[in-house]
């Protein structure tokens, strides 16, 4: 059985470690680029209101810039495992009619399908696992850019998030493929759910724990995920920051004139020390998701007369 699914879906893993490693190959050269340019000009990265400016090498920030969009769609590359991998797993079976003869021999249809389905979400867990540490070294290479929770556009592409997601889309992918049993349809299926899921995540992330709220201006929000900021009026209600305060007109010495008037800044946020905790919360997540998808598949199958 291990074979056979290495014969019928040789061409997928090939062409997705194909993938990986040309990811890997950009990442490894410009980590050596960045890593060559420690005599770059230094320039100073400030923050408002008194934060103290941090000294940042400007040839790294450069660098970082130029490979920054790839990072960002890493977080959607586990749609391959759903769209190539987990789609046509079983509704390819079907389309064909082969399902006929594969489940009639001597391989009872549940270790045919338990072989198939583990073999592949082993391989979906290795290489989200792959992805995410090679994404996470690279980050090392830049200073404040590493295990962070104020980039919230790349936070599934780092950690043992990609590990989850890999296996989530995977399992979701078969599920559509049993749902369905056609396999187009089921790739739109995976496509469409995945992005909700990720969307719906997003949204829920800076809620995987209780905020901290920080009066004034905290320099350890700058890496932190920002869940709300605003200002407290002298009588005690909350404003949004984007509110005109009266008698402190737009400008220069707005921010003097806001807190003579006695309004104080306030930031609820999430620590950047959470970033492990909210990886393992995403991923115990995504994993419930995943043993649920993947039971729909394997009994859906399983008990499927035809």
């Amino acid at each position: 059985m291990f074979w056979l699914t290495w014969r019928q879906h040789r061409t997928q893993l090939l062409v997705t470690l194909g993938f990986l490693a040309v990811v890997g190959g950009i990442l490894l050269l410009s980590g050596q680029a960045a890593l060559g340019s420690a005599n770059g000009k230094i320039s100073s990265y400030c923050y408002g209101g008194g934060v103290p400016c941090r000294e940042y090498d400007a040839g790294l920030e450069a660098l970082y810039q130029k490979i920054y969009p790839l990072i960002v769609i890493l977080p959607f590359v586990p749609l391959l495992a759903g769209v190539f991998w987990g789609a046509p797993l079983l509704a390819r079976e079907y389309e064909r009619g082969t399902y006929q003869l594969v489940w009639t021999q001597s391989v009872s249809r549940g270790r045919w399908l338990v072989t198939k389905f583990g073999v592949l979400a082993v391989a979906a867990a290795l290489a989200g696992l792959a992805s995410g540490q090679m994404v996470g070294r690279w980050l090392e290479i830049f200073p404040g850019k590493a295990e962070t929770l104020s980039e919230t556009s790349y936070f599934g592409a780092v950690g043992i998030a990609p590990a989850a997601w890999w296996l989530f889309a995977f399992a979701l992918g078969a599920a559509a493929g049993v749902l369905v049993r056609k396999t187009l349809p089921a790739i739109a299926i995976t496509v469409a759910v995945f992005v909700a899921a990720s969307i719906a995540l997003m949204l829920l992330r800076p809620h995987y724990a209780e905020p901290v709220r920080t009066a004034g201006v905290d320099p350890s929000t700058n890496d932190g995920l920002i869940v709300q900021a605003g200002r407290v009026a002298p009588d005690g209600r909350e404003l949004r920051l984007v509110d005109e305060v009266p008698g402190c007109p737009r400008g220069k010495g707005m921010n003097a004139c806001i807190e003579a008037a006695g309004y104080q800044d306030f930031t609820v946020y999430q620590p950047a020390a959470r970033f492990w905790r909210f990886q393992w919360t995403e991923a115990g997540i995504l994993l419930a998701a995943t043993a649920v998808l993947g039971g729909a598949a394997v009994g859906g199958t399983v008990r499927r007369r035809r």
